[in-house]
This record gives structure tokens, C-alpha cells and sequence, in this order.
């Protein structure tokens, strides 16, 4: 569903991240130019001047130049961009996503749509196939610097996009190695898990800190055959595992099939479930005409 103004459309994001995109004109295509809508101006400069700007994701920034709103051009554009938008076919009505790498600085990325998308998956891609927990921690740090949101949303987003697929689709997105059997837990949703819950055990919020200053938690498959969804999944303190392996368990699931509540010998417990307390939100593009 698309909520329209004058000057920007709101649509449903074709990622789990809200982002804007610039749609480009005919007549600024010709001239190599991008006109960026006032919605920006407090991220440019205020005077036309020489910026750095990174196409894609090249390693090297290229000097353009700019024409601020509050010279004689009467908008905020960049110029220089002619080889650039020939070289990704770039057409009327396309949209571009423009990133603020340094507000102070003046220094900006600048991607097609699809490459901002393609690259954003790629990246989740290798996040959910990450060999162990250091690198899970690097591929959250990439995600970031490419959506620009902050570690600790992308952790709850992330966390968002993983419960929503079935079990089907959990197996054939990660692909698991021989190290990662059926009671082990693949790195990305460990950091996943141990960040959302800081360490805490769902079930009786104890934990410690190791030597490293990192608590110290376990993962536990509520049904070791179904795999590593996050549903089938339990935080928890060692005590509380050994529980779950062998006391006498009874468990109580939401219509969701999130675990609520569970019981080892006769002992209630409420189980944490972040799915709860993480806002719901449709995730939105934003156009700027």
C-alpha cells in the first residue's frame, strides 16, 4: 500500500530496513546530474562547493561537484555523473539511494536501488553463513555500514527477518557444515540470541561472566530434529539446559509456537520471549520525487 504526497511516495521496503531513494528524471540523466530534493538539505552543504562522493562500493571516493539550494540553481544537485549513470544504464523514473557517510565532512555514497538491495542481501547471506562467532560479529558490523542503522537495531531486525521464515526456508538459507550438527547453534543467531538477551537465561534470568567479560549462556533445541529457528530456540544457563535434558518437562507454546511457559518437575517457569517486546513494524521506502 502506497501513501503519496507531492514530492515522496511511501511504499512497503523490499528489505527488513527502511531507506530512501531519489527518483531521476529525463532532463537531469542528459546533463549528468542528480537533483536531490530538499528533504536532504540538512546533510549538504550550504554553499556550492567540491564533494566526495563514493559510487557503489568502490573503495575510492571520486570529487564531484555540488550547487547548493541557496545558490542561483535554486536546488541541491550533483553534477559529474554523466559516465556513471551510461555505465548502469541509469533511465527515467530509476531510483538511486543517496548514503551520508560524514555529515561533517561532506562526504556521501551514492548506489542504484537494485545494487543497495543486492548488496544488503549478499551481505545477510554471509551473515547467516558465518564460520564463527568473530565474523558473525563482522558481517553485523557490514550490514550496518551499508543500511546505515544502528548494531543494535540490526540485531533486532535481523533477528525479525529469521523468524519469519518456515523451518524450510531456515535449512535452505543456512547452509550447515559438518561442525554445525544438530545440537549446535550456527554463529549468527548465537550473537543474535546472546545480544537480544544480554546473556540471560530465558527461563531464570541467571547468568555470569566468563574470564573474557562475555556472559556465559547455552543454546537449547526445544526439537533437536526441526533445526535452528528461533522458535525452536532457548537461551538459557547451564542448570536450566541440564533441566531441559532431563527433568520431567512440560512445555507451553503460544499459537505462534513461540514457548511460554515451561515446567520441569512440577516447577513453573515464564519464559522471556523477545518476539514479544521487539516493536512490529512494516518496513518502508521512502521516494522522493
Amino acid at each position: 500500500m502506497k501513501s503519496i504526497s507531492p514530492k515522496k511516495i511511501t511504499e512497503k521496503s523490499e528489505l527488513n530496513y527502511d531507506y530512501k531513494t531519489i527518483r531521476v528524471t529525463k532532463s537531469r540523466i542528459s546533463k549528468g546530474l542528480l537533483a536531490i530534493p530538499r528533504g536532504f538539505t540538512n546533510y549538504l552543504p550550504k554553499l556550492s562547493q567540491r564533494i566526495k562522493i563514493y559510487l557503489d562500493d568502490s573503495l575510492t571516493p571520486q570529487i564531484k561537484t555540488f550547487s547548493s539550494y541557496y545558490s542561483s540553481t535554486n536546488e541541491n544537485r550533483i553534477g559529474g555523473l554523466k559516465d556513471w549513470f551510461s555505465e548502469n544504464q541509469i533511465c527515467e523514473g530509476d531510483e538511486l539511494v543517496l548514503q551520508i557517510l560524514d555529515k561533517e565532512k561532506f562526504i556521501y555514497r551514492l548506489f542504484t536501488e537494485s545494487t543497495f538491495i543486492r548488496k544488503t542481501n549478499e551481505f545477510q547471506n554471509d551473515f547467516d553463513n558465518s564460520e564463527d562467532n568473530n565474523i558473525a560479529s563482522q558481517k553485523i558490523e557490514r550490514i550496518s555500514n551499508l543500511t546505515q542503522v544502528e548494531k543494535s537495531r540490526i540485531i533486532y531486525n535481523e533477528f525479525l527477518r529469521l523468524s519469519n521464515y518456515s523451518n524450510e526456508e531456515m535449512r535452505r538459507r543456512i547452509k550447515i557444515s559438518n561442525r554445525f550438527n544438530k545440537e549446535s547453534t550456527p554463529p549468527n543467531i548465537k550473537i543474535i540470541l546472546g545480544n537480544i538477551y544480554h546473556g540471560l537465561c530465558q527461563v531464570c534470568s541467571f547468568s555470569f561472566l566468563k574470564k573474557d567479560d562475555n556472559p556465559y549462556y547455552e543454546i537449547h533445541h526445544l526439537e533437536p530434529h526441526i533445526g535452528h529457528h528461533p522458535k525452536n530456540l532457548v537461551l538459557v544457563c547451564a542448570n536450566c539446559h541440564r533441566q531441559f535434558e532431563y527433568a520431567v518437562v512440560k512445555k507451553n507454546f503460544n499459537e505462534e509456537g513461540w514457548l511460554l511457559k515451561v515446567i520441569f518437575n512440577q516447577k513453573e517457569y515464564f519464559v522471556k520471549q523477545a518476539i514479544n517486546e521487539i516493536e512490529k513494524q512494516d518496513f518502508l521506502k521512502t521516494v522522493f520525487l
